[in-house]
């Protein structure tokens, strides 16, 4: 599989289409997996925090989810094939999920249908509106601030094979890495960042254009001042190391 590392993080090469086609593998080998979708915040947090970098290039895939971090790449001469969107992937996922009739000649194809979903994190409503608005292949959600020892039970009683984890970087990654084994029937774990927020409509998303020309970070400073640091330390923080790498390439 194609990588290309940028600022010391392994990025898999791939589109959507390719995602979701290796996904299905992971529904016959037995095995447990988890996916991480980094933006500008966590190559610059990845830089400094090392546990936190080994956990990001150990995943299964490493998915350049944020436009910023995609553009800046381009202008190293590393060219990622897509952005991969965290709540695309959960719709395409939840999409290829759903019950279809056993007896269809193309349930072949779709080795992750009938999996359930279990979400984790957000507050109290937001996990919920977005579960309601996810459907069916949603069997539980719990809330992110709670005992996180009792999600853990309450994920064994319900057995998902797909858990969305909403916990924020680097929390939701680490919590992930250190305690998916002790979840069997989950077959895929995804740190999903901030798209219950987007899923339940408690924050819009930016207009595709702004999307496509990289400034949904300038949307959310607009709709979430209160992240101001955090936008600030991740797109500041993205620039310069842009900077200094294409400084040491002349």
């Amino acid at each position: 599989m194609d990588k290309i590392e940028i600022f010391g993080i392994k990025f898999d090469n791939l589109s959507m289409e390719e995602v979701l086609e290796k996904i299905k593998g992971f529904f016959i080998d037995n095995g447990q997996h988890y996916i991480v979708l980094p933006y500008s915040e966590f190559v610059v947090r990845a830089q400094k925090d090392e546990e936190f970098r080994k956990i990001l290039n150990e995943a299964d895939f490493c998915l350049c989810e944020g436009r910023g971090l995609y553009l800046m790449a381009r202008l190293l001469g590393k060219k990622l094939k897509e952005n991969i969107f965290g709540v695309e992937l959960i719709y395409n996922l939840v999409k290829k999920s759903e019950i279809r009739n056993p007896k269809s000649e193309t349930n072949s194809k779709f080795q992750i249908q009938n999996s359930k979903f279990f979400l984790f994190g957000g507050t109290e409503k937001v996990v919920e509106i977005t579960a309601k608005k996810l459907g069916d292949s949603i069997i539980g959600f719990e809330h992110g601030y709670q005992d996180l020892d009792k999600v853990i039970e309450e994920i064994n009683e319900k057995k998902p094979e797909i858990l969305l984890v909403g916990l924020g970087s680097p929390m939701q990654e680490k919590w992930i890495y250190y305690n998916l084994y002790k979840m069997p029937s989950v077959k895929l774990a995804i740190g999903v960042g901030g798209a219950f927020d987007f899923i339940s409509g408690r924050v819009k998303r930016a207009p595709k254009i702004i999307q496509k020309i990289g400034l949904e970070w300038l949307w959310r400073l607009i709709v979430q001042p209160r992240r101001f640091q955090r936008i600030f330390i991740g797109v500041g923080g993205l620039i310069l190391l842009t900077f200094k790498n294409m400084l040491s390439l002349k």
